[in-house]
C-alpha cells in the first residue's frame, strides 16, 4: 500500500508538472505565433505531449484495453522513441534554414545607404549627417536623459546591455504598442547612444518559406528606398534587418501623440491646428510622390503631431512592401475606411491614392465622424467605390464652406478630378489658414 501511495504521489507531480508546462506554451504561443520560433515551441510541446502519454500509458491502456505488463512497456518505449525522434529530426529545419538567424541580415547596397545616414556606421557623432543628428536631438532629449539616469541607478551601460533584451544590436527598453504589422519596441542604440522606435514584423506568420523568402526581399528593397526620404515631417528610418525570423526597422524614436487621439468629437482639434498639421502631411506626401513613393496607409495612426507641433509621416513603404497580406482569401488586413477607390479594386494605385486617404482623415478631424461606415466589409467598399460621401457640415455645422470644398475635391471617385498633387491640396489648405488668421484679426469668427 505504500509503495502504491508514492507511485501515485509521483504521479500527481509529474501531473503538475505537465499542467505548467502547458501554462508556458500557451503563454509562450500567444507571444510568438507563427514564424520559426512558433514552430519550435509546438514541435516541443509534441514532445513533452508524447511524454505525457508515456507517463500515463498504464492508467490509460489499464482502463480502455486489456493489455498486459510488458504490452504497456513496451508501449511506453515505444513513445518515448517517437517523442525523442520528434525532437531530433524536427528540430534538423531549425539547423538547415535558408535564414541567416541570430545576426543582422541586409542587402550591400542598404548597407551603403545606412552608412551614408550615420547609422550603424564606425563614423564619430560628429560624423553623423546633420538632418539625422537635428532630427535626434529635436525628439530625444528628455527622453535619452531619463534613460541614462536609470542606467546610473543600476549600474555601469556594459552591465544594462547585458541584461537588457535584444533585437539585433539594439536594446530593447520596452513595448511601446501593438498593430497589424507587429509590436513597436522602444530601442536603445548602443554604439550611437541613442533612443529608436522599433517596428517588427514576422512574414512567416501568413505565408509559406518560399513567399516569405519574396516578401523578404521586397521589404528590403522598399526599406532601401525609403531610407533615403529626407524630410522634416517624414520619419527618418536608421536602420533594417533580421533577428531569429523576426524583421524590424529601427527609426527616430518620436515624443509625441498620432492623429489617432483626436478622431472622436470630444477629443477633436480646432480647425486651425487640423490645417496646420494636414498641410504639413501635404509637404511630406509632395516629397515622396516626386520620389516615386506611395505611402499607400495613409491614416490617424500613421500621422504624429510632437510637442513642438512639427508633424511626422510615419510607416512610408511599409504599406507596399507588405501589401500582399492585405488580401488574402478574400480579407483586408489594411484599414478600409482610409483606402480610396483604386486600391479596392485592380487599378493602379498612385499618388492621388494618398490624397483621397487625407481627405478621408479632413474628414473626420473636422466631422467627427468617417466619410463612410458600414456593419460589414463588402459594404464598406461599395461605398467608397459607389456612393457620395455626406457632406461634412451635416456632422458640423460649423465647418468653413472653403474647408467643405477641399474635403470633397480630395474625396472625388476618379482620381483625375482629385487634387493632382499634394501640394495642391496643402496650397488650398495654407489659403484657408490665412483667411482664418485674417477673419480673427478683424474680430471676426
Amino acid at each position: 500500500m505504500e509503495g502504491n501511495k508514492g507511485y501515485w504521489i509521483a504521479q500527481a507531480f509529474i501531473l503538475v508538472f505537465y499542467v505548467i508546462t502547458l501554462a508556458i506554451y500557451n503563454r509562450a504561443k500567444a507571444e510568438y505565433a507563427g514564424g520559426k520560433i512558433g514552430a519550435a515551441i509546438n514541435m516541443i510541446m509534441v514532445f513533452v505531449g508524447l511524454l505525457f502519454l508515456s507517463d500515463y500509458v498504464d492508467y490509460f491502456l489499464s482502463s480502455l484495453l486489456p493489455i498486459g505488463e510488458q504490452g504497456r512497456f513496451n508501449i511506453m518505449i515505444l513513445l518515448r522513441l517517437v517523442a525523442i525522434s520528434v525532437l531530433c529530426f524536427g528540430g534538423l529545419r531549425f539547423f538547415v534554414s535558408k535564414t541567416m538567424r541570430g545576426s543582422l541580415v541586409r542587402p550591400a547596397s542598404f548597407v551603403g545607404v545606412e552608412s551614408a545616414r550615420g547609422a550603424g556606421s564606425e563614423q564619430p557623432d560628429s560624423e553623423v549627417p546633420r538632418r539625422s543628428e537635428e532630427a535626434a536631438r529635436s525628439v530625444e532629449p528628455s527622453s535619452a536623459q531619463a534613460f541614462d539616469s536609470a542606467a546610473e541607478e543600476i549600474g555601469e551601460a556594459e552591465d544594462v546591455s547585458q541584461t537588457m533584451p535584444a533585437l539585433g544590436r539594439y536594446e530593447i527598453i520596452e513595448e511601446l504598442g501593438r498593430g497589424g504589422m507587429g509590436i513597436v519596441y522602444k530601442g536603445r542604440d548602443p554604439k550611437l547612444g541613442r533612443l529608436t522606435a522599433i517596428k517588427t514584423v514576422r512574414f512567416s506568420d501568413d505565408f509559406d518559406e518560399d513567399q516569405a523568402e519574396k516578401m523578404k526581399e521586397l521589404f528590403f528593397r522598399e526599406a532601401e528606398v525609403v531610407a533615403k526620404l529626407s524630410h522634416p515631417n517624414i520619419v527618418t528610418i536608421y536602420d533594417v534587418g533580421e533577428d531569429l525570423d523576426l524583421f524590424y526597422i529601427a527609426m527616430e524614436y518620436l515624443e509625441g501623440e498620432d492623429l489617432e487621439k483626436y478622431t472622436e468629437k470630444v477629443k477633436a482639434l480646432r480647425v486651425r491646428e487640423c490645417i496646420d498639421i494636414m498641410g504639413q502631411v501635404c509637404d511630406a506626401l509632395d516629397y515622396a510622390h516626386n520620389q516615386g513613393i506611395v505611402h499607400r496607409d495613409i491614416k490617424p495612426g500613421n500621422i504624429m503631431v510632437l510637442g513642438n507641433g512639427q508633424v511626422k509621416v510615419t510607416d512610408f513603404g511599409i504599406a507596399r512592401a507588405t501589401e500582399s497580406s492585405k488580401t488574402r482569401t478574400g480579407e483586408i488586413k489594411g484599414t478600409p475606411p482610409y483606402m480610396s477607390p483604386e486600391q479596392l479594386s485592380t487599378s493602379k494605385v498612385d499618388g492621388r491614392s494618398d490624397i483621397f486617404s487625407l481627405g478621408v482623415v479632413l474628414y473626420w478631424l473636422l466631422a467627427g465622424v468617417l466619410p463612410f461606415r458600414a456593419n460589414t466589409l463588402t459594404t464598406l467598399m461599395y461605398q467608397i467605390a459607389m456612393v457620395p460621401h455626406e457632406p461634412p457640415s451635416k456632422h458640423n455645422p460649423k465647418i468653413y464652406k472653403a474647408a467643405e470644398d477641399i474635403i470633397n475635391r480630395a474625396l472625388k471617385k476618379e482620381p483625375g478630378k482629385r487634387y493632382q498633387t499634394a501640394k495642391q491640396m496643402g496650397d488650398h489648405l495654407r489659403l484657408l489658414g490665412r483667411k482664418i488668421d485674417e477673419r480673427r484679426a478683424q474680430g471676426k469668427s
